[in-house]
């Protein structure tokens, strides 16, 4: 286009510019529909790539800057540690190797969340090579810009993430890109020299073209969504949802923004415990509830901070100091989080450069340094397990409720849209209890009497205007833990009664034992959630609403006289007779209820296992698709080495004899194209190969192209020396691998 260097650079770092903030409308999405994070780390890796190749820095000096970044990268975000660390890096290369090994033995979820980040980095690397090349060699982006553009379409149409402006901005970005290449072609074929009037008289009305035609797209009324949707597509859509997945939930997840759908069952271990007794183990609370699942207050999180052998400040205070406890805790699973036994007092190990804070709206507790996030795989608690006194549980009333302080209103929080039937479901089943606790525990057991059930399979997700809650209280009936703590939590609100809801770890295995202590296993199977109450005089009380679970003994029945103090466990005694023959008439009433809805069941669980089985075709299908998917763009990123080698040997292989003079010429020319040496429009062969030749110092492509022209436009061949040519050609296709 021009001799100028100034001008050359301000032009390679401008089109530089549109491919990055095109990348930006790739990297959004994905960021934001993962949950992946860290979105500022990896533009600064696509800034890495795209400024070796506009420095045009040499290959292994490229190389080692990016695997660098991608060390310390996996360094500070999964170890904590902000400078390069021999600990660290051994750590990282154990679970490469334990992903690499999970892939080989096809068990994908046991792939490594720093694995799942080198895999990004390595697609991003590929994709960003892929775009250099398109811009450099072949000087059109028409593949990236229509690739960009479908992408977001289909994010658009298939997932909550709404893509409207960010297509506006990717044709404004893609149409500017393919008009500077095109107002380039046009100085670089052409014999008019570059002026900056001459590109200013192109560049105007190109852009005035743009600002019209995004100005003319975004007043335009737009056509509304398809209300049928094709089949197809619906699949598609219900397999992102969840809706046809095996796989909803496995182990314990961050995002609760939308609960329901089955899944699988995992029993990879995810910590060791030593206690004197199994028990949960808490992990953060959650007090908004949206319809579809659980929240936390937008904007800042504020936490108090803490360290070694300080006091805890716990909602929930500690029991008595005579039943101090201690429990120690060893990670298998990169947990940046403690985890909390029920009346949790200190943590306590040799001091070193690691610091703790609470979150005080969800009570998680972190380990840091220098205020950073980081692994702790190690440490060990004293805590003393609350205990509530039934006299005093049988004392709290509904009036009550009313002197409690508007601290507890986050606790009542309650969407709108809320089914008026849930708070005439929790009154009716409270309606017979005088105090709180009760209510609580009636709550508790409606839901073993009534025709519900415990399942991991089974289970639905609410449509756009269903209820999460109301849904399982009126129509499936079936779940897991999530489905009956949020029920219970809601139905409490509804109440008055101050409740939340709680994330953690039911009781692990029990693997070694001796008088003092015992040795638990608690594997992904044991994450799960229950209820936090409010109780006015006595304080925050867990419930376990779940079928199945066992709950917690750590009521002192210190009602009846002359009778040993002791732990019960509310959800295993009946408060009275009376109530148990009155429950036990409306399980009667419900059976027949029951058998009804079970051939319904039924035909569901067979639905779902035709889902689940189409799912596993699918999974056989797509996973080879990538495999070769995979290997195609390795075979087509690396041909430039490869395929010199390749044609040395088909050539050998046809002897000295047989040379197709017009075919190794045309192969040669494909070859000068992938280092940039392409024939430009107009230009004679003889040009072109005084171009190459002066690019290698050799004469080999003039000897060549002589040939060449021979063999085509003249009958007389026999003048060609076939060893000289040949010569000539290995030479050249041996120094394109240099």
């Amino acid at each position: 286009m021009t001799n100028s260097p100034v001008m050359k650079w301000t032009s390679l770092i401008g089109l530089y510019l549109i491919i990055f903030l095109m990348l930006v409308e790739w990297l959004v999405p994905v960021v934001h529909l993962t949950n992946t994070g860290h979105l500022g780390l990896f533009l600064i890796f696509v800034l890495i790539c795209l400024g070796s190749n506009i420095l045009n820095l040499n290959g292994v000096l490229s190389f080692i800057i990016k695997i660098l970044y991608v060390i310390w990268f996996l360094m500070y975000v999964y170890m904590g540690t902000k400078v390069f660390s021999v600990e660290s890096f051994m750590k990282i290369a154990d679970e490469f190797v334990i992903s690499i090994q999970a892939l080989v033995d096809g068990n994908w979820d046991g792939v490594t969340d720093s694995f799942r980040s080198i895999l990004f980095f390595v697609l991003l690397w590929m994709t960003i090579y892929l775009i250099h090349h398109w811009l450099t060699v072949k000087h059109s982006v028409l593949y990236f810009f229509l690739t960009t553009i479908i992408f977001l379409s289909l994010l658009d149409t298939l997932t909550n993430y709404d893509a409207k402006y960010a297509m506006i901005r990717v044709m404004v970005l893609g149409i500017l890109l393919m008009g500077v290449l095109y107002i380039n072609r046009l100085f670089t074929n052409s014999q008019v020299k570059w002026k900056p009037k001459h590109y200013a008289m192109l560049m105007i009305p190109l852009i005035v073209m743009i600002i019209g035609s995004a100005a003319f797209a975004y007043i335009m009324p737009k056509r509304p969504a398809m209300v049928n949707v094709p089949e197809p597509i619906e699949r598609l859509v219900n397999w992102q949802n969840g809706q046809n997945s095996g796989i909803g939930k496995i182990g314990y997840v961050e995002d609760d923004r939308k609960l329901g759908g089955p899944f699988e069952e995992d029993n990879r271990p995810v910590f060791e415990a030593t206690a004197k007794k199994n028990q949960y183990w808490r992990v953060e609370t959650k007090n908004i509830y949206t319809g579809k699942g659980w929240e936390r207050k937008k904007g800042d999180v504020y936490v108090h901070t803490f360290g070694y052998g300080d006091e805890i400040p716990m909602s929930m205070k500690p029991g008595k100091k005579k039943n101090i406890d201690e429990a120690t805790i060893t990670l298998k699973k990169n947990y940046k989080f403690i985890l909390q036994p029920y009346g949790l007092k200190t943590i306590d190990q040799p001091n070193d450069e690691k610091s703790f804070y609470i979150e005080i709206d969800g009570e998680k507790i972190r380990p840091t340094i220098n205020e950073k996030r980081v692994l702790l795989p190690h440490y060990s608690m004293t805590y003393s397990t609350p205990e509530y006194s039934l006299k005093a549980l049988e004392k709290t009333r509904e009036s009550d409720l009313k002197k409690l302080s508007k601290d507890y209103n986050q606790y009542l929080q309650l969407p709108a849209s809320l089914p008026k039937r849930v708070k005439k479901l929790a009154v009716e089943i409270t309606k017979d209890e005088t105090n709180l606790y009760d209510k609580a525990n009636a709550i508790v057991s409606y839901f073993q009497y009534n025709g519900y059930k415990y399942s991991r399979n089974d289970v639905a997700i609410p449509s756009e205007k269903q209820d999460y809650v109301d849904q399982f209280l009126f129509e499936t009936k079936s779940g897991y833990c999530d489905n009956f703590s949020t029920s219970m939590v809601v139905m409490l609100r509804t109440l008055g009664i101050p409740a939340r809801w709680v994330k953690g770890f039911s009781e692990g295995d029990e693997v070694i034992s001796n008088d003092d202590t015992h040795h638990f296993i608690v594997t992904n199977n044991n994450a799960h959630s229950w209820v936090e109450a409010y109780l006015p005089g006595v304080g925050w009380m867990a419930f376990e609403p779940t079928i199945g679970f066992n709950g917690f003994d750590n009521v002192l029945d210190d009602v009846k006289d002359n009778q040993t103090e002791g732990t019960i466990n509310p959800k295993q005694k009946e408060n009275d007779q009376a109530k148990a023959e009155k429950k036990k008439k409306k399980k009667a009433e419900q059976k027949k209820k029951y058998k009804q809805e079970k051939a319904k069941t039924e035909e569901k669980k067979k639905s779902n296992l035709k889902q689940a089985t189409n799912n596993q075709v699918n999974k056989a299908i797509i996973i080879p698709v990538i495999i070769i998917i995979a290997l195609t763009m390795l075979i087509y990123f690396t041909r430039r080495k490869w395929m010199p080698k390749w044609l040395l040997m088909k050539y050998r292989l046809r002897g000295h004899k047989n040379i197709p003079i017009d075919k190794m010429y045309e192969d040669l020319l494909k070859q000068l194209s992938l280092i940039g040496l392409s024939k430009a429009q107009g230009q004679t062969l003889g040009d072109f190969a005084k171009q190459v030749d002066a690019h290698f110092g050799t004469d080999h492509m003039s000897i060549l192209t002589q040939a060449y022209e021979q063999k085509i436009y003249s009958k007389e061949t026999s003048i060609i020396d076939n060893d000289k040519i040949k010569e000539c050609w290995k030479y050249l296709i041996n120094h394109l691998t240099g």
